[in-house]
């Protein structure tokens, strides 16, 4: 059971990315809409809390979180579309940032390494805690102010970060806190080869 919950926490954003954006395209009260993301933002929170906890977290876990956040993302974003165009297109250069930079990062991770990216970097944290707030005050209160603009400041210098530490880090490595930790890597990995 301790390897299978993580991974059915993992499982739960991807089944619920389509029934966001049924909610959203059907109109339906957002109070319904918040629910699923509420459930979907304590699936992200728990799933590597609770598989480092039970020393759970393998590699492969930790991708298809990684993997499952993007989709989960990609909903959030459609389910904007269908709610609150106008909002989107206030912001479409941001969110257009974030996207395309998260477009490059996956073909720099396969020819990198031949598999996606999984640094779960601080910077992404705040990425996504910053995307929670903001896409809560849209949903609840046809709000997005500074909110959005900020979030997606963030998720360009994250991305941006994103991309750096795949470009440093000589080998596939999960769970890359910073840019910082991964010249250590790169270091560490460095002296070993000369060794």
């Amino acid at each position: 059971m301790k390897r299978l919950i993580p991974w059915l926490l993992v499982l739960t954003r991807v089944a619920l990315a389509p029934v966001a954006i049924w909610i959203s395209y059907a109109q339906l009260p957002a109070s319904l809409w918040m629910t699923q993301f509420i459930v979907a933002v304590l699936s992200d929170w728990f799933d590597g809390k609770l598989a480092r906890r039970w020393n759970t977290a393998t590699a492969g876990l930790r991708q298809a979180d990684s993997i499952a956040d993007t989709v989960y993302v990609i909903a959030i974003a459609i389910s904007l579309w269908l709610s609150h165009h106008d909002i989107v297109m206030t912001h479409i250069w941001g969110i257009c940032a974030v996207i395309a930079l998260e477009c490059l990062r996956y073909p720099l991770d396969w020819w990198r390494f031949g598999r996606g990216a999984s640094y779960h970097a601080l910077s992404a944290k705040l990425f996504g805690f910053s995307i929670v707030i903001a896409v809560s005050a849209i949903m609840m209160f046809d709000y997005a102010g500074p909110l959005l603009w900020i979030s997606l400041a963030i998720g360009v210098i994250s991305e941006m970060e994103g991309v750096l530490i795949s470009l440093v880090l000589p080998v596939w490595t999960h769970d890359v806190a910073s840019l910082k930790r991964a010249l250590e890597i790169k270091r560490i990995y460095a002296q070993e080869k000369s060794s």
